[in-house]
This record gives C-alpha cells, sequence and structure tokens, in this order.
C-alpha cells in the first residue's frame, strides 16, 4: 500500500464510531447524492438559458459579451445575466468535487470500482432505474445492495469531506 492510501486508510478510521462510520457523515452525503442529479440539471438549464437570453438581447452568445457590457456598461439586464453565471459556475466548482470524490472512490482499494459503481448507477444516471433494475444491473441481492451502499456512501462522504474538499480548499488558498 502507498503513503496516500494508508493517509485516506487513516482518515476512514478516524470517521470510524464502533466499527460503523459516523452517521453524520452517511447522513450528509446521502443528501448531497440524493439531490446531486437535480442539481445537475438545474445547472444545465440555467447555463443554457443565460447564454439563449445574452443571444437574444445582445446578439452574441459568448459569455464574454456579459464581461464587457458590466464592465463598461450599466445595463442591469446584463448584470443581472452576469450574477446568474457566476453562481453557475460556484455551483460548476461543486460538481467538479463530487467528481472529484468518485474518481478517488473508484481507485480506493478495497471495493473502491464497486463502490463507485453502486454510487453511479444509483445516482450519477440520467435514467432513475427502479430498485429491481439497480439490483439486475449491478448483480446484488437486495439486503448486499442496501448494505454496500451505505458503505459506499459512508467512504465517499469521508473522502469528499476529508479528502477532497480540503485538498481543494487549500490549492485555491496557494493559488
Amino acid at each position: 500500500m502507498g503513503k496516500a492510501t494508508n493517509g485516506l486508510e487513516r482518515l476512514m478510521n478516524s470517521f470510524k464510531v464502533y466499527d460503523e462510520f459516523d452517521e453524520k457523515v452517511y447522513h450528509d452525503a446521502h443528501l448531497l447524492l440524493h439531490i446531486y442529479s437535480d442539481v445537475l440539471w438545474g445547472i444545465k438549464n440555467s447555463y443554457t438559458n443565460i447564454v439563449c437570453e445574452c443571444k437574444e438581447i445582445y446578439g452574441d452568445a459568448s459569455v464574454a459579451v456579459l464581461d464587457v457590457i458590466t464592465e463598461f456598461g450599466s445595463d442591469l439586464k446584463a448584470k443581472l445575466l452576469h450574477e446568474q453565471l457566476e453562481d453557475a459556475e460556484a455551483s460548476k466548482v461543486i460538481i467538479d468535487i463530487i467528481n472529484a470524490a468518485m474518481l478517488k472512490l473508484k481507485t480506493y482499494p478495497s471495493k473502491g470500482e464497486r463502490y463507485h459503481e453502486i454510487l453511479k448507477t444509483t445516482y450519477f444516471s440520467e435514467k432513475k432505474y427502479s430498485e429491481n433494475e439497480l439490483l439486475d444491473m449491478l448483480k446484488l441481492s437486495r439486503s448486499t445492495y442496501f448494505r454496500q451502499r451505505k458503505k459506499a456512501i459512508s467512504l465517499f462522504g469521508v473522502i469528499l469531506w476529508g479528502y477532497v474538499l480540503p485538498e481543494f480548499i487549500s490549492n485555491m488558498r496557494h493559488n
């Protein structure tokens, strides 16, 4: 095992309570995963609407147009569109952080690929599958699915809040 794996293993252990993952980490990660697809859909639609409005009002779909108009003009609509764009960009950063945590989860040495597959199929798929479809696709019994899903969510939460997010914040401070 490499240093990164040992560090992640220690981090995992720090989030354990009585041989189970901290329930708050599980709960918060589960909520985040549950709303992920709705947030992603909202961001895509918001960005598309901003670009369409920009093209309709200013004749150009380029977001750079908004930068120029808000920088040198007093156009209230351009400022509003620019603020909406900034909100969409902030949401995209959150999506990128979540995706980075999913990639780390996939490389986790003990069932990481399996946990990644469970979360990807359950929460990150554009199509929402029924429970039976999920069980068939993942080739799992119902009890095994729910047990492994809970472990996957907990591990995802630990990776997100204990590894990826602190690393991201550290990088932001150094840039």
